[in-house]
């Protein structure tokens, strides 16, 4: 449609370190397992998709946001 914006991209956030990308059908283990060196995710963060926490079996849908998150009292490096 004409004016209109569609969002398909995707956005990973581990931290301070972001990322947009197309990974919609991907799971959250598979974006966690390709991405935890390049963001410093670290292997114990919860995965929280669009404010709602998910399993690593969840699929990422188009224009979803990704945010992996340490449990509160964890000190980050």
């Amino acid at each position: 449609m004409k004016g209109h914006k569609y969002n398909y991209m995707n956005k990973i956030v581990s931290g301070v370190n972001t990322l947009d990308g197309g990974l919609a059908g991907k799971s959250v283990s598979e974006i966690r397992n390709m991405l935890s060196q390049p963001l410093n995710i670290d292997s114990s963060s919860k995965a929280v998709v669009d404010g709602e926490e998910v399993n690593e079996e969840y699929v990422l849908g188009e224009g979803q946001e990704l945010e992996f998150v340490k449990a509160s009292g964890e000190k980050g490096c």
